[in-house]
């Protein structure tokens, strides 16, 4: 008997239950009638803008200190999208923007359940046709007298395929019979209506909730006040209000039991501690209806304390993937595009002496002669930097961290490189003329100016790798993660762009006799043209001085006082040609060069690297452990990464970030400046480079603030190579 009658009574709570929800469904429908009385159709084939707003308030006039509830309307274009309060992997919610008089203030807005907005791999929390916000106007306990005027301004993004940010302006005017408002006149039924989409406030459901990890998993436990067999007619999903607590595309997976519902997705890598909200919207959606009910929690956050959790810092936090070429042919493009820029880089400069005589003496030879010119310069170009690749791929394969302009870290190799450009300047100033045929610019056989032009070749990949040009750091990015024989073709197509001016220009005869024709002028533009390589000279010695413990420069200056010393005694010895003293002449110069250039690099060695931070003109000293820190304030973070032999990071930092209008800006929008100084080797910058797709320097990441409801922070931007003031202000400038 008993048993019958609690299969009666379980029959009845199941009938109660099937009702309620049919009541609802048929209530919300009543809903959706009555409030589509008030809704203006709109001819969306002529709209310009994708979305519309519409304010519904019950009342003309506002009384002192008494609350006005508004109804804010999205009504979106077909197929189009705005975005929840977090708006999932990407989007932006809406901004409402009040100019209150003193005295009145705006609550926060009070959101219905969104959909998920799925986005390729992303997925988003948005509203598609239409969406109804709950806001309340606070008067003060006294009004000031005549018509109370409400500017309000709402920035949108709209998305279909494509995103676009709109602006709406509207005022909303109270106690005034001859002022037409902007808002929308509704009875009290109409707010109480469209309020009842927003979910059942926390406070009054009374559904205690906690959130903890457990492997890699968010483990959400609610306990309520349903039993396990009327839970089993929904289905589940959980919005939560703070970014970084989940993987959104992740499917949960949810079991019931008792009362309890068990909600498990995989979590997110920001840090729980981070998460500062533990607020969210669990939606129950009936199996046969397709009726939602949305419910809000607040969870207890239940820390676990794992190494797992520890382990976070800043680089395993959600960021951009590297935006990395899509596939080969991409690739080479980005690669010839950025080889092509290359030339135009001031790392290029130094060389442009060769490069320019190379093409004079052009017009003088016969087609099949420039052409072997030209290719013999774009040889040396490309093999050189597949001899760099190579080497880059092997240390990497080896466990090593580097990445482009890598030999330009060590000091000895840019010892050498001053004397050879110091050589180089002697050499076109006339001082001597040995080795002039190795550089091209001599008179001497045949074969020995194809060698100088390959010779050359090798020379410009040399003094470009300080650079990075734009589409060159995406294309390296991608190669140094490949196979290597797309990376080895990725930095051939490079090496091609670098050299493709020459190289077209020793295949048309018409840009050869373009060229001026030669003449005595030649003899006074190279000597002139020595002194880019004596100030390439100076500016590597600075970097010596930067990138080692030397306190003076007089190291090197010894080794290049030896050298010159050395070529004098060269020159001299002609003067005494085939004698004894000729041979013991030569061999002292040998010995004294050999010794100046040995006895300098023993004593830089000697020296060591310098270990004492960045070359900071203001901001911090960037490290893993700072920039984790950073990012868990509220303020905006900006990331330099540069290096001394840089040129590119240089002019960058010296005209567009270290001048007092951009100082201003990190000042007074409280933004914290970073610091990577990349000119010796270090693993923690070469890591974050590569976190971004980048093997080389410059790179500047701009993180914006956090969202104040949210505390989400914006995407990591990734400013362009080549800055300029109006570029940092841009991005710099607060976000309304």
């Amino acid at each position: 008997m008993a048993m019958m009658n609690n299969i009666k009574l379980l029959l009845g709570l199941t009938v109660l239950l099937f009702l309620s929800f049919y009541a609802r469904a048929e209530d919300l429908e009543g809903k959706r009638s009555t409030l589509s009385e008030y809704e203006n159709s709109i001819n969306w084939e002529n709209a310009e803008q994708n979305v519309f707003i519409n304010i519904y308030v019950a009342t003309e006039n506002l009384e002192a200190g008494k609350p006005v509830p508004l109804i804010i309307e999205q009504l979106i274009r077909p197929h189009w999208h705005t975005y929840w309060k977090n708006s999932g992997d990407s989007g932006e919610p809406m901004h409402v923007n009040w100019q209150l008089p003193e005295g009145f203030t705006a609550s926060e807005l009070s959101w219905p359940p969104p959909y998920n907005q799925p986005v390729g791999p992303l997925l988003n929390f948005g509203y598609s046709d239409k969406a109804y916000i709950y806001q309340e106007i606070q008067p003060p306990s006294e009004l000031p007298q005549g018509a109370i005027h409400l500017p309000v301004k709402f920035d949108i993004l709209v998305c279909e395929d494509i995103c676009i940010p709109e602006s709406i302006e509207k005022t909303v005017v109270f106690n005034s019979k001859t002022e037409k408002p902007d808002q929308i006149l509704v009875p009290v039924s109409f707010i109480r209506e469209a309020k009842s989409y927003l979910p059942t406030p926390a406070a009054a459901n009374k559904w205690p909730s906690t959130i903890q990890e457990q492997n890699g998993m968010m483990v959400l436990t609610i306990t309520t006040d349903i039993n396990e067999e009327n839970l089993k007619l929904n289905d589940f999903v959980y919005f939560p209000y703070s970014y970084g607590l989940v993987e959104y595309p992740a499917p949960p997976e949810v079991t019931t039991k008792d009362n309890q519902i068990i909600y498990k997705q995989q979590r997110a890598s920001y840090p729980l501690e981070n998460i500062k909200n533990s607020g969210g919207v669990l939606v129950l959606t009936n199996k046969s209806s397709g009726e939602r009910y949305p419910y809000e929690l607040f969870s207890e956050i239940i820390k676990t304390n794992t190494a797992a959790e520890k382990k976070n810092n800043a680089l395993s936090q959600p960021e951009i993937e590297p935006k990395t070429v899509s596939g080969l042919i991409k690739a080479l493009l980005f690669a010839l595009l950025g080889g092509l820029i290359l030339n135009l880089m001031p790392c290029v400069l130094p060389v442009l002496s060769i490069k320019v005589l190379s093409l004079s003496k052009i017009s003088e030879k016969s087609r099949s002669e420039a052409r072997k010119h030209g290719l013999a310069y774009t040889a040396g170009i490309i093999l050189s930097f597949l001899t760099i690749a190579s080497l880059l791929i092997i240390l990497k394969a080896g466990g090593s961290e580097i990445g482009w302009g890598f030999h330009l870290q060590n000091p000895v190799f840019i010892l050498l490189l001053t004397y050879l450009f110091f050589l180089i300047g002697l050499n076109l100033s006339g001082y001597f003329d040995v080795g002039s045929h190795m550089m091209g610019i001599g008179q001497g056989q045949k074969m020995e100016g194809i060698q100088g032009s390959f010779m050359a070749g090798i020379l410009a990949m040399i003094v470009a790798t300080p650079c990075t040009a734009p589409f060159m750091a995406t294309a390296l990015g991608y190669a140094l993660v490949q196979p290597a024989y797309v990376a080895l073709s990725v930095f051939a197509a490079l090496g091609l762009g670098l050299a493709l001016p020459y190289l077209v220009i020793s295949f048309i005869p018409a840009l050869q006799h373009a060229m001026p024709r030669p003449g005595a002028w030649m003899v006074t533009f190279k000597e002139f043209l020595a002194f880019p390589m004596y100030g390439a000279v100076i500016w590597l010695l600075w970097i010596l001085s930067e990138s080692t413990n030397i306190n003076t420069i007089s190291i090197p200056l010894i080794g290049l006082l030896g050298v010159a010393f050395a070529i004098w005694l060269g020159r001299h010895s002609q003067k005494n040609n085939g004698s004894h003293t000729n041979i013991f002449i030569v061999i002292l110069a040998l010995f004294i060069a050999i010794g100046s250039v040995f006895s300098s690099i023993y004593a830089l060695q000697a020296a060591g690297f310098k270990n004492d931070g960045p070359m900071l003109k203001f901001g911090q000293e960037f490290s893993p452990r700072k920039l984790e820190e950073s990012l868990k304030t509220d303020h905006p973070v900006f990331v330099e990464m540069t290096a001394a032999w840089c040129v590119t990071c240089k002019i960058n930092n010296y005209s567009s970030i270290n001048i007092p209008q951009t100082k201003k800006m990190i000042e007074d929008n409280g933004i914290i400046y970073l610091i990577g100084d990349w000119t010796n080797y270090d693993a923690d910058i070469t890591a974050y480079l590569n976190k971004f797709g980048r093997n080389g320097v410059p790179i500047y990441i701009y993180y914006g603030a956090p969202d104040a409801e949210t505390g989400k922070r914006p995407s990591p931007q990734i400013l362009p190579q080549i800055l300029l003031p109006s570029i940092i202000a841009e991005v710099f400038k607060p976000k309304a």
